[in-house]
């Protein structure tokens, strides 16, 4: 049994798969590092500054991250 060559193999395939898994970021989509980085671009963008280009998968995460503002009626009604 070829063990060594069978792991090298296995490993290879792996890369290879994580490799189409990533985005412009080189992160693995859904990772912690990830959302921070797309969360920094979406800042440079916003604030004027070079970015990398943004990526609708990126813009959903940065916006499902981001707690919603209460609007000026929902304050009043949570201090109740």
């Amino acid at each position: 049994m070829k063990t060594g060559s069978g792991r090298a193999n296995l490993l290879r395939r792996i890369e290879e798969l994580e490799a189409r898994l990533t985005d412009g970021s080189g992160l693995a989509p859904g990772t912690p590092d990830w959302l921070a980085f797309w969360q920094e671009q979406v800042r440079l963008h916003e604030t004027g500054q070079p970015h990398a280009q943004l990526t609708l998968q990126g813009m959903r995460a940065v916006m499902q991250a981001t707690p919603d503002e209460p609007e000026d009626g929902d304050a009043e009604r949570d201090a109740v």
